[in-house]
Formats: C-alpha cells, sequence, structure tokens
C-alpha cells in the first residue's frame, strides 16, 4: 500500500488531487487493524470503493466517493432541450449530472438494503477475520518446504514462490504454474496467478464472506500436497 500521508502532504504543498484507488482494500478501514494501515486515506480527495468486493455485495456494485461533490458535477453535467434541470441545492440528486450514464438502475439500494439489515459490525468482523485469516496462511506457509513468501499479506492477500533447489529462471516460472493449476484442479480452492519483480507468482486474496479457517485448511493442505508431489 501506498504510504497516503506522504502522499497527501505532497499534494497538499503541490496544489494537486490525491485519488486513491481503494476498489479492493477501501473497506478494510472499517477495522481497526486496516484504518491503522491505511491512514490518510481521509485525506485524500476522491476513493473508488467497491462493494462487491469488501462489502460482498452482487458483482457491478462499484462506487466512487468525493470530498467536493460539486467536481463531480463540473466533470459531467451536460445541458439539452431533453435533460431537465437540476438544483444541486434542491437535496435531491440527479446521477445523469454526476457521472457518464444518463439512464442507470438504483445500485445503491444493494449497498443500503443489506447495511439496514444486518448494521456495520456485522460487515467489519467479516472483514477483520480476512486479516487474521491471511495472517494464519502465510504462517503456515512459512514452514511448508521449499515455499517462500513473496508478498507478505498487508491486507488480505499475499503471494508466494515454490523455490526447490537446483531451479532457477523460467523453469522456476513453469513450475510455479504447475503448481498454481494444479492446486486449482483439486477443486477446493481458487488460487490466482502473478508477475513480482519479473517472476510468476502464486497469489491468494481471503476475501469472500463464505471463506473461512476450514477452507483455509483445506487449501493448504493441498497446497502442501502438491508443492511435495512436484518438489520430489
Amino acid at each position: 500500500m501506498d504510504d497516503f500521508e506522504a502522499l497527501a502532504d505532497l499534494c497538499d504543498r503541490e496544489d494537486l488531487w490525491l485519488h486513491a484507488d481503494g476498489a479492493y482494500g477501501g473497506f478494510f478501514s472499517l477495522t481497526d487493524d486496516g484504518r491503522e494501515k491505511l491512514s490518510g486515506l481521509d485525506r485524500c480527495d476522491s476513493i473508488t470503493v467497491d462493494p462487491h468486493k469488501g462489502l460482498f455485495l452482487p458483482y457491478g456494485t462499484g462506487a466512487v466517493l468525493m470530498r467536493d461533490g460539486d467536481a463531480l458535477a463540473r466533470a459531467h453535467s451536460v445541458e439539452a432541450d431533453y435533460i431537465p434541470d437540476w438544483e444541486p441545492e434542491s437535496g435531491t440528486v440527479d446521477f445523469s449530472q454526476l457521472g457518464p450514464e444518463l439512464s442507470r438502475d438504483f445500485r445503491g439500494l444493494r449497498v443500503w438494503l443489506p447495511l439496514k439489515m444486518h448494521g456495520i459490525d456485522a460487515f467489519r468482523d467479516t472483514l477483520a477475520e480476512k486479516l487474521e485469516l491471511a495472517n494464519q496462511v502465510a504462517d503456515c506457509l512459512r514452514n511448508i518446504d521449499d515455499v517462500k513468501l513473496v508478498a507478505e499479506p498487508q491486507l488480505s492477500i499475499l503471494a508466494f514462490r515454490v523455490e526447490p533447489e537446483g531451479i532457477e529462471g523460467e523453469d522456476l516460472d513453469e513450475l510455479n504454474q504447475r503448481v498454481l493449476e494444479e492446486i486449482n484442479a483439486r477443486n477446493r480452492i481458487y488460487l490466482s496467478g502473478t508477475t513480482l519483480n519479473g517472476r510468476f507468482a502464486i497469489r491468494i486474496c481471503v476475501l469472500s464472506f463464505r471463506t473461512h479457517r476450514e477452507h483455509l485448511a483445506d487449501g493448504l493442505e493441498d497446497i502442501e500436497a502438491v508443492v511435495s508431489e512436484v518438489t520430489e
């Protein structure tokens, strides 16, 4: 994660707009640990957040938070004879004047209703669980032979590589790709791949509201089994 405090100081000094991509991680600020790690996020001029990630809601539920709502209107408002006049001071919201879409569904309902039904604590507790699970997974991976953590969990994402002796370069990348494929082929967890410092790595993202300790135990069992098979 970037240092928001330092970036905010720079932007204040140079009169720059500071935008944060919090699509994945922004909602972790609801937790004590996440709020500390995301210190300075509240100083941004705008923040992208995806409730379909951090609040576990249906896909397509994205949002942008703006410190200055009028900036959206200045960027997106249009005038035409067929578009009714809108007065921002009226207390109503005309989303056609605040974004590129003239027609859109009521996406806000997907956010309002779960929060109204369950309250914010249910979401806060679930996000805290994901942070804890990611740290537990990292601790377990450190104890598997030939596995190296290449990205520690700052929030709930981490990455690792299988690095047995005598294998390097492209051969090692191919080995890790094989490991990823064989883990996913067991159909108990789904991991993804990424590239770190030019090398292929296996990525774990703990974020589904259905993912709990027992599921990660299954996943770690598969990881250890596959690593053992490919490094024999």
